[in-house]
């Protein structure tokens, strides 16, 4: 009976509070500068968090590669049982800490912010915006943390709001 008391008391204190949050930005991962892996925001103003199986590939991710004459980077996270995921690609443009991007995908090689999820896929584009800012860079440490938002537009005309973004990574 006693082994039943410590189990019930160490699942009672194992639940994060982060689980059922009064304030749905409670819910996302707080914004750091070390590379701690992290990265969330708010899709319609419900929390979103990477989440799932790594056997499939890793459920975050960030790139920042010098091709063809340029760089690219680029930011991913995979929620697989909601198969839900954000992805930000920045092209052709060096990234130095304090920058701002804009994404818009208005024309082939833009900058642009994409949601999928099994309602569809949706877009930046140059009337549904937004922008991405990093906080810090370090190439040095392949570390990269910032902020993003946007709103995205599905084929179908509807609207993706994706607010309260925030990363802190480590890149390749």
């Amino acid at each position: 009976m006693r082994y039943i008391y410590i189990l019930l008391l160490l699942f009672v204190f194992s639940c994060s509070k982060q689980d059922d949050c009064d304030n749905p930005v409670d819910c996302l991962p707080p914004l750091t500068t070390k590379g701690e892996g992290t990265i969330g925001c708010l899709i319609d103003d419900e929390p979103f968090k990477p989440g799932g199986s790594q056997l499939s590939g890793p459920t975050q991710q960030a790139f920042y590669q010098f091709v063809d004459g340029g760089y690219y980077f680029g930011l991913t996270a995979n929620h697989r049982s909601s198969k839900k995921n954000i992805r930000i690609f920045i092209r052709n443009e060096s990234i130095e800490e304090n920058m701002i991007f804009n994404l818009t995908l208005d024309e082939k090689n833009s900058n642009f912010g994409e949601y999928v999820s099994a309602a569809g896929r949706y877009q930046t584009n140059n009337i549904q915006n937004g922008e991405i800012e990093f906080i810090k860079f370090d190439e040095e440490n392949g570390i990269v943390s910032g902020t993003f938002w946007f709103d995205a537009l599905s084929e179908d005309g509807e609207v993706a709001e994706i607010r309260e973004g925030r990363f802190d990574m480590k890149y390749y």
